[in-house]
């Protein structure tokens, strides 16, 4: 009896150790399989051992799109890092979390002072890339906070010195500008391996309680330029009529003025000529003509009789 069980906890043993065994090489495979990873097209990746960035060079540092291999997790920790994509974060440090809804205590929902001494609400949002992701790794906690932070500080800079009529209509876009560079070169200075491509102010108001008198300013400023448009609409129309009747007083001076040099240079030539027959012939050209002019005179007049007198000049008797 004694023998039989020492023959079957001998087999027992044999099928523990066996399958122990087993066990342990499956487990090791796994965990050297633990090592492998795929990084992304969109991606890089960087190595922590211990802790401590792995490679000797930046070229070793980063890996590559693909299949790559690492020691087992609890040696090497893999952080990919999505470079390739462009991430967005809204800054809300200056505008109320309900929008522009009233509120009592508008220092604790933020706003802006602009340089006329007025009080808007911004939003923004921005777009950024990791260009650096060794730096972006290794001394970065939360990099949406600090960029939030960087973002709403030159915000709060550049709107100090302008007025609000700009911020709020042609300045918009100078104002955005003027906040990317200025903030790109703060994360330039600090490292922190982020390169921004865009500063969209999504939203820029005054608060609540000033709203009304906002609108009456900007309502005020429309009717001042559709005025101004319209007066020059109409000194445009005004000038261009004066010119074209001037233009045609003109040209209708000008036709009267040739009409009656030719007229007048007409009878100087009749005149010329009937004065060389007048030195000529003084006594057939004076009774000649005198007829002629009476007779146009009569004809106008109508019927009329002449009667000649002894005496001269003749009379004429009109019926």
């Amino acid at each position: 009896m004694k023998n039989r069980l020492f023959i079957v906890f001998t087999q027992i043993m044999e099928y523990i150790i066996k399958y122990f065994k087993l066990t342990v090489c499956f487990a090791a495979v796994l965990i050297a399989l633990s090592g492998v990873y795929r990084v992304e097209s969109s991606q890089i990746a960087v190595v922590l051992r211990f802790g401590k960035l792995t490679g000797g060079s930046p070229e070793k540092q980063i890996k590559r799109p693909g299949l790559q291999f690492a020691l087992p997790f609890f040696i090497d920790k893999v952080i990919k890092i999505p470079v390739s994509t462009v991430q967005e974060i809204e800054i809300t440090t200056h505008y109320k979390p309900g929008g522009s809804v009233a509120s009592s205590d508008v220092e604790k929902n933020g706003y802006i002072l602009t340089g006329d001494k007025n009080i808007v609400l911004v939003k923004a949002k921005i777009k950024y890339q990791i260009n650096d992701p060794v730096c972006y790794t290794l001394f970065i906690n939360d990099a949406d906070k600090m960029l939030d932070g960087i973002i709403s500080g030159e915000l709060t800079c550049i709107a100090s010195h302008s007025d609000v009529d700009s911020i709020l209509t042609s300045g918009r876009a100078r104002l955005s500008l003027d906040v990317m560079q200025n903030s790109q070169a703060i994360i330039d200075k600090l490292k922190l391996g982020v390169l921004i491509s865009g500063v969209e102010l999504t939203e820029i108001t005054a608060p609540a309680e000033t709203i009304r008198y906002f609108e009456e300013v900007r309502n005020a400023a429309i009717y001042k330029a559709t005025s101004l448009q319209r007066a020059q609409e109409y000194a445009s129309n005004m000038i261009l009529g004066a010119q074209s009747s001037a233009s045609l007083l003109k040209q209708t001076a000008v036709s009267g003025q040739s009409a009656k040099l030719i007229k007048a240079r007409s009878e100087m030539a009749e005149f010329n000529g009937l004065y060389d027959q007048y030195a000529r012939n003084p006594q057939i050209i004076m009774s000649g003509t005198f007829r002629q002019r009476v007779g146009a005179v009569l004809k106008k007049a109508g019927k009329s009789i002449v009667i000649p007198a002894d005496s001269e000049p003749p009379t004429f008797l009109l019926p």
